[in-house]
């Protein structure tokens, strides 16, 4: 049988940023109560995501990385596996809510936020459904 940590969800982080992927992972695994698997790249994280799509329920990605944005990165996701949550959490200012969404992100938020704000989006996503609607179908006692 599979650990017990095994079951839950798993979410991709990318940031190029060390410290925030250090930052953001462990908030979203006591937010969601998902694993989570980190990439410092989008050309990183895209690959794994090719080679194993289903592994991914949800994908976390800032917006302004080396070689290519987090833009770029949720549209090549959308055409692997359209309906797929992409959320962009961005320090950069340049991108409304409403545009996030028209790049094909399902939520924005602006760093820094506190964590009751990174919670809410969730929610408002339904990103936090999925993960809790993932841990009833492989757990009996949730």
């Amino acid at each position: 049988a599979a650990a017990a940590g095994s079951e839950r969800p798993c979410w991709m982080v990318v940031d190029d940023d060390p410290g925030v992927l250090k930052f953001l992972a462990p908030i979203l695994s006591t937010l969601a109560d998902v694993e989570t698997r980190g990439f410092s790249s989008a050309v990183e994280a895209l690959k794994a995501f090719t080679d194993a799509p289903q592994e991914f329920q949800c994908i976390v990605t800032d917006l302004d990385m080396p070689r290519m944005s987090g833009i770029e990165f949720c549209q090549r996701l959308q055409v692997l596996s359209p309906g797929l949550k992409v959320l962009l959490v961005t320090g950069c200012g340049l991108v409304t809510q409403e545009e996030a969404q028209a790049f094909g992100f399902c939520g924005l938020v602006t760093k820094p936020f506190a964590i009751q704000t990174l919670k809410q989006t969730l929610e408002v996503t339904g990103m936090l459904d999925d993960a809790s609607r993932h841990l009833q179908k492989t757990s009996p006692n949730h």
